[in-house]
């Protein structure tokens, strides 16, 4: 799901449309404001050879109130929906078992919802009570475990809207139109049944009549269409494990656009060949006949998704879109209900039909699971589309860490008694995202990837449910790193982020080459001790750029890094995958070698001004330069002979372009340099 508000981000040029395919401020409305309800438990790890245990969900006001005992495989609904009065009848059929012995059978259903009977699968009534949103059918005789528990509930009403619209009447150019969207707690305000994300029935069928002038989407794939006078009815089939609020109904005076997926050649070698049916439901508008163009970029994205997920989960069905009149998107399995049309919404809302509708979380604190992984999806569409997509991952990343530094609560949410709370734009969406990012620069690309397709096919998680625990056991398996502390403090129990500070300095090695004294301080914006991740230092040498990776587990700490030739710089995170403030490495006076006296330089990068400090004989001629990377002197920014050892320099940049360049100080004792950029 992805709630679309605007911002303005002016660096990712966000203005341009490309050719149609990306809306304005595309990514810019990346914001999404989601919720749900009941209390942390956070799975704790038994050991990579142990199962993974996972505590109770307190029941909450908003969380199912649905019989524990109770494992639900099959839903039908037939429903027929009255727009004059805006309300459905209909009946649901509810079929499952029993995984302790037991005679009542309790499902979530809004006690304004009216419940006329109740029958067993022989048609015979059951004696039912209907209050505080409860709905408890005494079923006659004590069922034994594993045995088949199958009623029938003839039901009518008004729907009342839940959460983000739950099911709503509306009108579109003068005709109605309807649509469903019922995460987290709605499904329950239209239909009957065990309204929890952790138990998914095996199949289901939704079967709805309206005006034969409507047309009805749902999950799955269309049985079959009849008429009957000035109705018809849509049967929908679902072939495989659906949650319940992923059970949707999208109906209007739809114009249908058809797409095929045709998995290209490099993924059917090892996936095997799909030719997969995408379907978009479109209003239509001012007699628009048209096919929006980040809808019909699914086709790119379901083969960026492929390569990086695995094979699409729902092959056997469909994917497509249907509009609605919410401002976002909702992943309804196969498919997604669409409030725009941008390419960033279509990429979050598809990489869910992997992450949230395949593999969906097993308790809504763990939210994150579904959110982070659909919002970092979108990254990668663009990473892998830079071609059409130049600078987009970059600033969508960017975007990211700095709205997540703004969350002050855990990963996986306590809260979640609302709405706003659970689906927390800056929490779940961005700061999910962002430790994705640095997840992946732990595990490294090639492993990172294959966790996506392990965890997306393990047994015991595919079309089933999953928490962080989960994810982290996948994660250590394919990785064989302890990720302990990884997830401790950036999604379980700690939240914030480190700061740091980086001092550097450089001397001779006695055995040849130099030595790199690097010391890192940290800092925190709460109360964690300190964040323990392994950190990438880039350092330019008089020979080009080496890179190091040093494991930062302590608040302060010193490294020793070897280089062949002089280091000229140090840059900190230099890919800027760390969730913290922009650090910049600053060198400081020690043993030098004989080039004499150091050379500092801040802010680096910078955008308008360089100072520098510098340490300098007062007998000799000194000259600094800014000169390219290619020698050639851009200007002479200081010349003469200093009267003090140090000398303060003020160097504006603003006629120089975005790039790497040198601050050159040349004297009669020899040359130093020390590299700086200048970005735009």
């Amino acid at each position: 799901m992805r709630h679309v508000s605007v911002i303005l981000l002016s660096f990712l040029g966000l203005s341009r449309i490309a050719s149609g395919q990306v809306g304005p401020l595309d990514l810019g409305a990346r914001h999404a404001i989601h919720a749900t309800s009941a209390a942390i438990h956070v799975a704790e790890k038994q050991g990579n050879t142990q199962p993974i245990t996972v505590g109770a969900e307190p029941k909450h006001v908003r969380a199912s109130l649905a019989s524990a005992n109770f494992d639900a495989t099959w839903y039908h609904l037939e429903i027929a929906v009255d727009f004059a009065l805006k309300r459905i009848s209909g009946t649901t059929r509810v079929e499952g078992r029993f995984t302790t012995a037991g005679s009542t059978l309790e499902l979530d259903l809004l006690s304004n919802m009216v419940v006329s009977a109740v029958r067993d699968s022989t048609g015979a009534d059951l004696v039912f009570a209907h209050n505080n949103d409860v709905l408890s059918i005494t079923l006659g005789a004590t069922i034994p475990v594993d045995g088949r528990v199958i009623v029938e509930i003839d039901y009518s009403g008004q729907p009342v809207d839940t959460g983000f619209g739950s099911f709503k009447f509306d009108t579109r150019d003068g005709k109605p139109v309807a649509w469903t969207l019922s995460e987290p707690y709605g499904a329950r305000s239209w239909w009957p049944g065990k309204d929890h994300p952790s138990d998914k029935p095996d199949s289901a069928r939704v079967t709805v009549t309206v005006p034969a002038d409507l047309v009805v989407g749902s999950n799955g794939t269309l049985a079959s269409r009849t008429e009957s006078g000035t109705d018809a009815t849509y049967d929908w089939v679902v072939h495989y494990p659906i949650a319940t609020y992923l059970l949707s109904l999208a109906i209007g005076p739809y114009e249908l656009f058809e797409q095929t997926y045709e998995r290209p050649d490099s993924l059917a070698e090892s996936l095997g060949s799909l030719s997969l049916p995408i379907e978009h439901y479109k209003y239509p508008t001012n007699g628009s006949a048209s096919l929006p163009a980040g809808w019909a970029e699914v086709t790119d994205a379901l083969a960026v998704f492929e390569w990086w997920f695995g094979a699409y989960p729902f092959a056997e069905e469909k994917y497509g879109h249907a509009e609605f009149g919410w401002g976002g998107g909702m992943e309804h399995q196969t498919l997604t209900s669409m409030g725009g049309f941008t390419t960033s919404l279509m990429t979050h809302e598809l990489a869910h039909q992997w992450f949230g509708d395949a593999v969906t979380t097993r308790t809504w604190p763990h939210l994150w699971l579904n959110e982070g992984f659909a919002s970092y999806a979108e990254i990668l569409y663009w990473e892998t589309m830079a071609d059409r997509y130049p600078n987009f991952a970059a600033g969508a990343i960017l975007d990211d860490q700095i709205r997540a530094k703004t969350a002050t609560r855990t990963l996986v949410v306590a809260d979640t008694s609302s709405t706003a709370s659970l689906f927390a734009s800056n929490l779940v969406y961005a700061k999910g995202s962002a430790v994705l990012h640095m997840l992946r620069s732990v595990l490294g690309d090639e492993a990172f990837r294959e966790m996506l397709h392990q965890y997306i096919a393990d047994p015991s998680l595919r079309y089933g449910t999953a928490t962080t625990a989960d994810l982290q056991r996948v994660a250590e398996s394919v990785s064989g790193i302890d990720l302990d502390d990884f997830f401790r403090q950036w999604v379980t129990v700690d939240f914030g982020y480190p700061k740091y500070e980086v001092l550097y300095s450089a001397s001779p090695a006695t055995a040849g080459g130099y030595d790199l004294s690097l010391t890192i301080n940290q800092t925190q914006s709460s109360e964690v001790p300190f964040f323990h991740m392994p950190v990438t230092v880039a350092v330019t040498t008089t020979a080009g750029e080496e890179r190091f990776v040093v494991d930062n587990n302590a608040r302060e700490q010193t490294f020793t890094l070897h280089t062949d030739a002089w280091p000229l710089d140090v840059q900190f995170d230099p890919d800027g995958v760390l969730l913290t403030d922009q650090t910049t490495a600053v060198s400081i006076e020690s043993s030098q070698d004989a080039h004499g006296e150091p050379v500092l330089i801040w802010p680096n990068p910078t955008s308008s001004t360089l100072h520098a400090e510098l340490g300098l004989s007062m007998a000799d001629q000194t000259r600094v330069s800014v000169v390219d990377l290619l020698g050639r002197n851009i200007r002479t920014v200081w010349a003469g002979i200093p009267v003090t050892s140090r000398v303060r320099l003020d160097v504006s940049v603003d006629d120089l372009a975005a790039g790497s360049y040198l601050l050159v100080v040349k004297s009669p004792s020899g040359v130093r340099s020390r590299v700086f950029q200048v970005v735009r």
